[in-house]
C-alpha cells in the first residue's frame, strides 16, 4: 500500500481472505498476498454488494459506454467491519448523481465520482438501466446531452 504514490497506506479495516488480505483505506481496496497486491480506487467502483451467507464481497468497476463492465470479488474469512466500510467508501465518492429518464422508466443514471486519493479529481460516468443499449438510436446522444447538462450545472473540473 505505501507504494502507491497519493493513497494514504492507513488502514480502516481488513479481513483474510482464502488467498491473503483484504484491506480497506481511506482512498482504495486493496487485496493480495505476500507476492502480489491489488489496488482498487474506491471512485471506481460502480457498485457493490455483501453476501452475508456466503462471505462474498463483489463488485462491478465503471467501464467505457459499450464495453463490458470488469466485475470481481473476494471470500472474507472474518469480515469484521469490511463490508460496512466498503459500501461506505463507495458512497463517499460520490459528488454528483442523477437518474435521466431516456424512455419511459428507462434511462440512464449520470454520476460524477471523486478520487478520494491526493488529487481528488473528477470522473463523470453513464450506466444505462435494463432495456436500454448503447446500440440504441439516439442513446449515446441523449446521454452526452444529459452529462453535458450536469457537468454545466455542477462545473466539478
Amino acid at each position: 500500500m505505501a507504494a502507491q504514490p497519493g493513497r494514504p497506506a492507513r488502514i480502516l479495516a481488513w479481513a483474510g481472505t482464502p488467498m491473503g488480505f483484504c484491506i480497506a483505506s481511506p482512498t482504495a481496496l486493496s487485496y493480495g498476498d505476500e507476492e502480489d497486491w491489488k489496488h482498487i480506487g474506491w471512485h471506481e467502483i460502480e457498485r457493490g454488494s455483501w453476501n452475508a451467507e456466503l462471505h462474498r464481497l463483489s463488485w462491478v468497476l465503471h467501464a467505457a459506454p459499450g464495453e463490458a463492465a470488469a466485475r470481481g470479488s473476494l471470500e472474507l474469512d472474518e469480515p469484521g467491519r469490511l463490508p460496512e466500510l466498503f459500501r461506505e467508501r463507495i458512497l463517499a465518492t460520490i459528488a454528483v448523481e442523477r437518474f435521466v429518464p431516456l424512455a419511459g422508466e428507462r434511462g440512464v443514471t449520470i454520476s460524477a465520482r471523486r478520487d478520494l486519493g491526493g488529487s481528488g479529481a473528477v470522473a463523470w460516468h453513464s450506466t444505462l438501466t435494463r432495456g436500454l443499449s448503447w446500440q440504441t438510436d439516439g442513446v449515446r446522444a441523449a446521454v452526452d446531452q444529459a452529462m453535458e447538462q450536469l457537468r454545466t450545472e455542477y462545473d466539478l473540473g
